[in-house]
């Protein structure tokens, strides 16, 4: 442009060659100026794409701090359904009952924190992409630094924009801690409900296995009254029986005695009956 300008002075009158000189000596002034609020952009602009890359390491860091919460909440369930286990084994319908309501509410938790992982990591990606869209055009920016009177209003607009990814990115945040926090009380509250429902059950089947251990008890308390009874009365007709050998065999001592005694009677008789028959045939 100062070269077009010197061309067309040559042609003016002598004296207007002063003024020819002032306004190339302007050129370079403006085009300094130009230079340096460019430059002074450039640097704005840098120290919002640094700022941005720190943004992105703090979510970064945020999605790491949800994939531990998640992990912890999935080592809480594993612990609960442990403890769950060890109380109810004698009561395995319970036990798999509770086993699959806890599964049941562990699976919702995990999707729920899948989700806003999922969400997390779009806004990540998001954030990446409009990291990689500011360093572009950065370097668009760079290479066409001279001449560019845009760089102002287009550094406006970057901080506005920038401004309300602020915005965005704190609201999405807090949003995401708030369902968070939501989902790990509703988690503990519901695990708590399940304990004490647990307890309760336990505690009446307690109570039943009791009732059912003293009917037992006393049913067969009277099952064996009921023997010892059966027991005595054959005890007694046994030893009835016994008596009535007893005297029986007494009877047929006797009665041997009787027969020895006149078994020994009739050998007496045998040698006297001899004599007698001999003296009745002698004359």
């Amino acid at each position: 442009m100062s070269t077009k300008r010197q061309g067309k002075k040559k042609g003016q009158p002598r004296r207007m060659v002063p003024t020819a000189t002032g306004a190339g000596a302007e050129g370079p002034v403006q085009d300094e100026a130009t230079v340096m609020l460019l430059q002074e952009q450039y640097e704005r602009i840098c120290h919002d794409l640094e700022h941005l890359r720190r943004q992105r390491g703090q979510l970064q860091a945020q999605h790491r701090f949800l994939q531990q919460e998640g992990q912890e909440l999935h080592v809480q369930s594993q612990e609960f359904l442990g403890y769950l286990g060890k109380r109810a084994q004698w009561r395995q319908g319970l036990a798999v009952s509770l086993s699959e309501e806890n599964q049941a509410l562990l699976a919702e938790t995990q999707q729920h924190h899948q989700e806003l992982l999922a969400c997390m990591k779009a806004q990540e990606e998001a954030l990446h992409k409009q990291l990689l869209q500011k360093e572009a055009e950065l370097a668009h920016l760079t290479s066409e630094l001279e001449g560019l009177r845009w760089v102002q209003d287009l550094q406006k607009e970057q901080a506005r924009h920038i401004q309300v990814l602020q915005q965005e990115l704190a609201t999405a945040r807090k949003q995401q801690l708030e369902r968070l926090q939501a989902a790990k009380t509703r988690f503990l509250q519901e695990k708590a409900a399940h304990e004490q429902e647990v307890q309760r059950r336990a505690g009446l089947w307690v109570q039943e296995a009791q009732g059912a251990a003293s009917r037992s008890l006393q049913e067969h308390s009277q099952a064996v009254r009921q023997q010892n009874q059966e027991l005595r009365q054959e005890l007694y007709r046994l030893v009835q029986r016994v008596q009535k050998l007893q005297a029986y065999k007494h009877h047929l001592q006797q009665k041997v005695q009787h027969l020895h005694q006149e078994h020994g009677f009739l050998q007496d008789l045998i040698p006297l009956h001899s004599r007698v028959g001999r003296w009745m045939v002698d004359p």
